[in-house]
């Protein structure tokens, strides 16, 4: 199974918001965004990693903030936004693979059944969301 890095936040929210779960469906779907939640952190690290490589830089190497908030927050001075643009997508569309092994079988099984089994009626952008989740979990463990 591969996903996009752009796609965790996605697939994260939508299996805790449209589907009641209970019991050991519930805890597989836990697994499951905790898993997720990994693969979210290496994200963050490659966005701040891409951040540092194109914004300006302080004498101590750390990021120039625009327009600073009380916290110190705020934008990145970006040198070449267009380039950093560039750079973010590609990494927003770089997939990561969820190994289809012993280990995970329980999980993604599981988790397959309660979306091919939700009982909920789509329409609109709500069924092509539907749609792409079942898409993500169909022809998992096929092979065997």
């Amino acid at each position: 199974m591969k996903i996009k890095y752009g796609e965790i936040e996605f697939y994260s929210k939508w299996l805790l918001e449209h589907l009641a779960l209970a019991g050991k469906k519930s805890r597989m779907r836990v697994r499951w965004i905790e898993m997720l939640g990994e693969h979210q952190a290496k994200f963050e690290k490659f966005r701040m990693d891409l951040i540092k490589e194109h914004a300006r830089l302080d004498e101590h190497g750390d990021i120039v903030i625009v327009e600073p908030d009380e916290n110190g927050s705020g934008q990145a001075d970006i040198i070449d936004p267009e380039a950093f643009r560039s750079d973010l997508q590609e990494l927003l569309l770089e997939e990561f693979v969820v190994e289809e092994n012993e280990t995970n079988r329980e999980m993604l099984l599981v988790l397959q059944e309660c979306i091919d089994e939700c009982p909920e009626a789509w329409s609109g952008k709500a069924a092509l969301e539907y749609e792409a989740v079942c898409r993500l979990f169909e022809g998992i463990y096929q092979d065997e």
